[in-house]
C-alpha cells in the first residue's frame, strides 16, 4: 500500500512539473536572455533584435510593435568603445485614434566591442541587441 502511495505521489509531482513547464510562455532564448540580464523585470516583455550593423554615427530606425519607434545610433570612439544613443517613442491610441498616452525617452551609454546590451525602454519593453560598427558597406572595423 505504501509503494502505491509513493508511486502516486511521484506521478503527481512529475505531472505537476511537466504541466508547469508546458504552460510556460518563456522560450529557451528568452530564458537565456533573462539569465544574462537579470535586471530585466520578470513581467517586462523582451524583443531580441539580434546583431545590428551600423555605419558609425548614422542612426537606424526600428519600428516596434504597437506604435513604438526606436532610433539607435552607434558611434565608434577613439578608445575602441561604442557609444550608443537610443531615442524611444511610444504612442498608445484608444478608440477613435485619440491619443491616450505618449512617451519619449533618450539614453546614452558606452559598450565594449562584442558586448550585447539590453536597455529598458520605459516600462514597456527591453530590447536586446549586439551592435556591430562597419566603416562602409561590407568593411568591418577592427
Amino acid at each position: 500500500m505504501m509503494t502505491n502511495a509513493r508511486l502516486l505521489l511521484g506521478l503527481f509531482l512529475l505531472f505537476t512539473i511537466l504541466l508547469g513547464t508546458g504552460c510556460s510562455k518563456m522560450s529557451a532564448e528568452e530564458a537565456k536572455i533573462r539569465q544574462a540580464f537579470p535586471s530585466i523585470p520578470a513581467e517586462m516583455p523582451i524583443k531580441n533584435l539580434g546583431e545590428i550593423d551600423f555605419i558609425s554615427g548614422s542612426p537606424k530606425k526600428i519600428e516596434l510593435d504597437g506604435g513604438q519607434l526606436l532610433a539607435i545610433t552607434a558611434t565608434a570612439q577613439i578608445d575602441k568603445t561604442i557609444q550608443i544613443i537610443l531615442e524611444y517613442q511610444s504612442t498608445k491610441h484608444s478608440l477613435g485614434s485619440v491619443i491616450k498616452q505618449s512617451y519619449t525617452e533618450s539614453n546614452q551609454f558606452l559598450l565594449k566591442p562584442g558586448m550585447r546590451c539590453a536597455p529598458k525602454l520605459g516600462d514597456d519593453l527591453a530590447v536586446v541587441f549586439l551592435p556591430k560598427i562597419i566603416e562602409s558597406a561590407g568593411e568591418t572595423l577592427p
